[in-house]
């Protein structure tokens, strides 16, 4: 009972908190990172309550991304929502599409037309919920914390009147949202969230790098124009414009680590939170059943495939998927491990060393030594586990955030990184599974990578706690808004100054210019009335 008042006095607040975690249903990686936070709030004390608008009707379930966190509250679909995904719940549909779409510039605003015309739906009905609106009301929230994927939930607190928010992107970063809250992003060097490039590029790479944001912005400031009208509809036509509510937020946190990212310039208000889902202890508590241990000990080397629960292995191209099998039939001593969510699998008939499952204990396998290497699609919370487990991986992105997440690592040169059509070329793709497994430089690397990670001079899970209640203490910051985000692009490159000098040195040339063809024309003339005497 000591021990218990001790604990009690030393890691419990004084005074919980009421947070809100406002987390839309779409994605089960998006809704696990926000999870994630509310379950640590939880656990720190606080009174957490999980607002959960459902806009995926087959992912509801999915993205219920809390365990400890218990007050939750889900806002079922709209008859809107419902008629726009009939046939489709899943969205397998579009995510199948995305196996052979390259996403580029030329694309990029209509690539994501679907989960905008989704997100909007959603926010009408979420608003339009007045009987939730009161319930969430009712709880006096100190503290509201949310992903500026969307402005919906903005609009929804600010309603509610909580002035105390925090954005919290499972991204590394949104690129639509840095110029807002006043965030630099150097695109001649620094990847956007859906550039294609490392931080060395060409000159037409560093334009890409910046369309393919450009296109995407147009994209995203369409929806969130949508979202403002739904929320001054039904919440109150004063309510700020987004443009308003994006600067105003406390903090900003960001599913982001230095030592594992790209350099970039950051306001103070941004927090890397980056590896908040990764729990150590308990990945290296985790043990598999007898039935796994014994697929993993049938050869002295293994491989796990897995594209995560997003984008399905059954969706492949027929000839991505034959190369993948030709590559594995032609390493008889490495078992492969492949999640594949479809009975049909005839297309493998008599491939001994191949082992098909819908689901598969993956982090307990990353953190198993008899596991050699991985195969990964490059999503951020697959990309975080890895990292901290040092695994040598394969990473194949097939689309969004992916392919940066792929360049982000190959730095630390742990990884291959491969391109999704290189697939159905056997020898590129054997070469790879043979580096990965037996190039032992890789292991070594990812390892030295995991234990940087390990040994970081600060908690993430710290940084959440400790910056969350420091802005239910003292928040917001208006303070800390910067004032460059109002000014143009003229006045931020000193171009107006430039000009200034420039116009100066003009016209001292200018005035240089005359006095000389004065003081020329006045001698000349002289010298010319002297010859005529």
């Amino acid at each position: 009972m000591l021990l218990l008042l001790i604990f009690s006095i030393l890691f419990t607040p004084v005074s919980p908190l009421n947070i809100l975690v406002y987390s839309p249903a779409y994605a089960g990686s998006h809704s696990n990172f926000l999870g994630k936070l509310a379950d640590t709030l939880t656990e720190r004390g606080h009174n957490v309550t999980y607002l959960m608008p459902v806009v995926m009707v087959g992912k509801r379930d999915e993205c219920i991304g809390v365990k400890l966190t218990k007050d939750i509250v889900i806002v079922e679909a709209g008859e809107e929502t419902l008629s726009q995904q009939k046939g489709d719940s899943t969205n397998d549909g579009n995510m199948k599409a995305y196996w052979e779409a390259t996403m580029n510039s030329s694309n990029a605003r209509a690539i994501g037309g679907w989960f905008n015309i989704a997100m909007k739906s959603a926010c009408r009905h979420l608003h339009s919920q007045r009987d939730v609106f009161k319930q969430m009301k009712a709880k006096s929230f100190d503290v509201a914390i949310l992903e500026p994927i969307s402005v919906c939930g903005l609009g929804y607190v600010k309603a509610l009147g909580i002035e105390k928010t925090i954005l919290a992107t499972s991204f590394t970063f949104f690129d639509f949202v840095l110029p807002h809250i006043g965030e630099p992003l150097d695109y001649s060097s620094v990847p956007g969230a859906f550039g294609a490039s490392g931080e060395v590029m060409s000159m037409a790479e560093r334009y890409e790098n910046w369309l393919v944001t450009k296109e995407m912005n147009l994209g995203q400031e369409d929806m969130f124009e949508g979202e403002m009208k739904a929320y001054r509809e039904f919440s109150g036509k004063d309510l700020p414009d987004w443009r308003e509510l994006l600067p105003s937020a406390s903090l900003f946190f960001v599913n982001s680590n230095p030592f594992l990212d790209f350099p970039r310039q950051v306001i103070q208000k941004t927090i890397p939170i980056g590896g908040i889902t990764i729990n150590l202890e308990w990945i290296k508590a985790q043990k598999l059943s007898a039935d796994w241990v014994e697929i993993l000990e049938k050869r002295p080397h293994s491989m796990l495939i897995s594209f995560g629960s997003m984008i399905k292995s059954s969706h492949m191209p027929e000839q991505w998927r034959n190369g993948l099998l030709n590559a594995i039939k032609s390493m008889p001593n490495v078992t492969f491990i492949w999640k594949y969510e479809s009975d049909d699998i005839s297309f493998a008939e008599g491939v001994e060393n191949l082992h098909f499952s819908k689901w598969v204990p993956q982090t307990a396998l990353l953190n198993d030594p008899r596991l050699t290497a991985f195969v990964s699609h490059g999503g951020v919370g697959s990309t975080l586990e890895l990292a901290y487990s040092g695994k040598p991986t394969i990473m194949i992105p097939i689309f969004a955030d992916q392919i940066r997440n792929a360049n982000m690592l190959a730095r630390h040169h742990g990884i291959i990184h491969l391109n999704k059509r290189s697939m159905e070329n056997f020898e590129v793709t054997r070469k790879a599974f043979h580096d990965i497994l037996f190039d032992d430089s890789y292991k070594v690397n990812a390892r030295k990578l995991a234990e940087l990670l390990a040994d970081q001079p600060y908690s993430p899970k710290d940084n959440v706690i400790k910056y969350t209640e420091f802005v239910g203490k003292h928040g917001p910051f208006p303070a800390m808004d910067p004032y460059g985000r109002h000014m143009n692009t003229f006045q931020k490159n000193f171009v107006d100054i430039y000009a200034l000098f420039a116009l100066f040195y003009v016209l001292c040339t200018a005035l240089i210019l005359a006095i000389l063809r004065s003081i020329y024309l006045k001698f000349g003339s002289s010298k010319s009335s002297t010859k005529l005497e």
